[in-house]
């Protein structure tokens, strides 16, 4: 046969065969995101590092989704590894509460959590960027990358998500301007479409689950800020309060303000108090503001601060940036 028409049909077959691949590659995405999407529960289970003011904060992360009566309910648990505490964030029929299981405390909210703002470790959120950027096919999976913005987090300027080939998630990493990774979120297991029940969303039952696991954080007080706003250490006290012990941190300079700290003890009847302010949702807490005081509770420690000087946002970051390190 002329080397021609052997060339021709060679070409042939391998524009047919090209064309073929990446219509079943199209067509498998396709059905895979078809498949994500009606996804009727999931439970995604991962080991979530955090970067705070050069202190690594390592959590276990149990996030819990179903789809029951025509209602989306959700249900976070952050188990904080050295501190050996838990926070529990439930959205049902009844409203968003942030428990602490550890102080049998619960905070409850009207918000629009978790849809307010991307989480690392709601699945919706990861396919909505998957949706929102382009993808990179590799040898077991897809890598997505792209711009993102985290509500109260404004270090954050990137992320980058791989999924498995069924589009279950495989990692996240997010990072700041200049590229520097201040979170990493490695899924250890994701199973979908489980039986659910509406109590496993309770908060009364999730309470009563938790609360004996999990020692009381009073012994990790008193914390300090690293963000300082240009103001020093005066001075601190610890004042006990019907048997609530506090840690009194006074902080002045150009811009003043004192912490007050509190690991309240645990009661027998869980305390649900009632917030009418906005939820601050951050990745590894949330806090509230009530006029010149804002309140953050973070692996069972409740801080509050109470400044005229400081902004939101500056009241934010020193909050966020509470570890154990003396500042005197």
């Amino acid at each position: 046969m002329n080397k021609k028409y052997i060339a021709m049909i060679v070409a042939g077959v391998l524009v047919i065969g090209g064309f073929c691949f990446f219509k079943l590659k199209s067509t498998s995405l396709k059905q895979a995101l078809k498949t994500a999407e009606e996804y009727t529960s999931y439970e995604l289970v991962c080991n979530m590092e955090m970067l705070e003011n050069d202190e690594l904060k390592s959590y276990q992360v149990t996030s819990t989704y179903a789809s029951l009566n025509n209602q989306d309910y959700y249900k976070v648990e952050l188990y904080d590894k050295s501190l050996n505490q838990s926070q529990v964030i439930v959205r049902n029929k009844d409203g968003v509460f942030v428990l602490t299981p550890s102080l049998n405390q619960a905070f409850q909210f009207q918000s629009e959590w978790p849809n307010n703002s991307p989480k690392p470790y709601i699945y919706q959120s990861l396919l909505s960027f998957f949706k929102d950027n382009k993808n990179e096919k590799v040898k077991d999976g897809y890598i997505v990358s792209g711009q993102m913005s985290y509500e109260n987090d404004d270090r954050v300027k990137s992320q980058e998500v791989k999924f498995d080939k069924e589009l279950q998630p495989v990692y996240v990493n997010v990072y700041d301007e200049n590229g520097t990774e201040i979170i990493q979120l490695t899924v250890t297991s994701f199973t979908a479409n489980q039986k659910s029940e509406e109590s496993a969303f309770n908060q009364e039952t999730i309470m009563k689950e938790s609360k004996n696991q999990y020692t009381s954080a009073a012994s990790s007080l008193p914390l300090y800020p690293v963000a300082l706003m240009g103001s020093t250490l005066e001075n601190e006290k610890v004042s006990t309060i019907d048997d609530i012990t506090n840690h009194i941190l006074k902080f002045t300079g150009d811009k003043s303000f004192t912490i007050v700290e509190s690991a309240v003890s645990s009661k027998d009847t869980m305390n649900v108090v009632t917030i009418n302010s906005e939820m601050i949702d951050l990745i590894d807490g949330f806090a509230y503001q009530e006029e010149n005081q804002m309140t953050y509770v973070s692996s069972g420690v409740v801080c509050s601060l109470y400044s005229n000087d400081l902004t939101k946002e500056e009241m934010l970051s020193v909050l966020s940036s509470m570890q154990a390190a003396n500042v005197k």
